[in-house]
């Protein structure tokens, strides 16, 4: 694990150890860290609670990012996003409904899940006494039946989240304001970007949820789990109306989990927000739902506590996903 001050100084000691480093520009920062930034993977980040010092990886995106969207010689805009606002209403739809028209979609529907996923995420790279720093990105990846595939992850301007960054095609290729992180193509096989979840899903809630916890222990007992174990699921794959189905059947077994009112998402859709608040977790999770075939559109993760080691209040945006397809 590498600390950004320990690159900076490698880089250029006299202006790390004695200069304002802290003051400079983002995309001047961002030069120094990219002479000595170390070869790899530069693959997604989810930042938990338990990880806050920047990794390498972290650091390259931030240095894509800024390089991306600092073309004024400015610091850009890296702060975290708002949370969504939901709005209670008589228009709500309740979950139970949502179940029971996802189940309707799914009744004689031959579509099967697709390998594969098209997602946006925020997410906090944390170092203690320092401000938080936004990472977004975008995500494609497409995958054939014979187990080759492609994927293709984007550090996207976070001044714009609704902007378009990725088209889907072929192949896919990114437009506006993004910066190439990984443009990856696989051979045909078990392996890829995604080593876990290459079984396709099976049907029924009960199989679903143990298929979940083969990869996620956990997920058949603990709800904060399964919704985890959820959120990794739709990375990898894109559900078919049977797979929408059973995923609305878990989460309407879940104890605890709320309606919270309509929402409009990042991406301008609307849909129906439900909340859930682990006791102890020190996090509450806002998920998205598509009221008309249960589609999981959002799902948002902010911390329910001061916590000024950090500099995070009580509402702040953890993390934040949006399928986009």
């Amino acid at each position: 694990m590498t600390d950004e001050l320990d690159l900076l100084r490698e880089a250029d000691p006299v202006s790390a150890d004695t200069g304002p480093w802290r003051d400079r520009p983002l995309d001047a920062r961002a030069e120094l860290l990219l002479r000595r930034l170390p070869s790899q993977d530069q693959g997604r980040r989810t930042v938990r609670r338990a990880v806050w010092s920047l990794e390498a990886v972290a650091a390259a995106t931030i240095l894509a990012l800024a390089l991306t969207v600092s073309g004024t010689g400015s610091s850009p805009a890296v702060a975290a996003p708002r949370p969504l606002v939901a709005h209670a209403s008589r228009a709500d739809v309740p979950l139970a409904e949502i179940l029971r028209r996802a189940r309707a979609a799914a009744e004689g529907s031959t579509e099967k899940s697709r390998r594969g996923s098209h997602l946006r995420t925020w997410s906090l790279s944390m170092e203690s006494g320092k401000d938080a720093v936004t990472l977004p990105q975008e995500s494609l990846s497409r995958w054939n039946a014979d187990g080759s595939g492609s994927l293709l992850e984007v550090a996207i301007d976070p001044r714009h989240p609704d902007r378009p960054v990725i088209t889907d095609g072929t192949p896919p290729r990114a437009v506006h304001d993004g910066k190439v992180l990984r443009d990856e193509k696989y051979p045909a096989g078990i392996n890829g970007a995604n080593e876990s979840y290459f079984e396709a899903p099976p049907a029924g809630a009960r199989a679903l949820r143990a298929y979940l916890a083969v990869w996620s222990p956990g997920a058949d007992r603990d709800p904060g789990e399964l919704i985890s174990a959820v959120e990794s699921f739709l990375a990898v794959w894109t559900p078919g109306p049977r797979q929408r189905a059973d995923i609305v059947t878990l989460l309407s077994r879940i104890e605890g989990l709320r309606p919270a009112g309509r929402v409009i998402d990042r991406l301008g859709r609307e849909g129906q927000a439900f909340r859930f608040t682990p006791a102890s977790a020190g996090m509450r999770k806002l998920i998205v739902l598509d009221p008309d075939d249960g589609s999981v559109l959002d799902i948002e993760e902010t911390v329910t506590r001061d916590d000024p080691e950090y500099r995070l209040k009580a509402g702040d945006v953890m993390s934040y996903k949006a399928w986009v397809s």
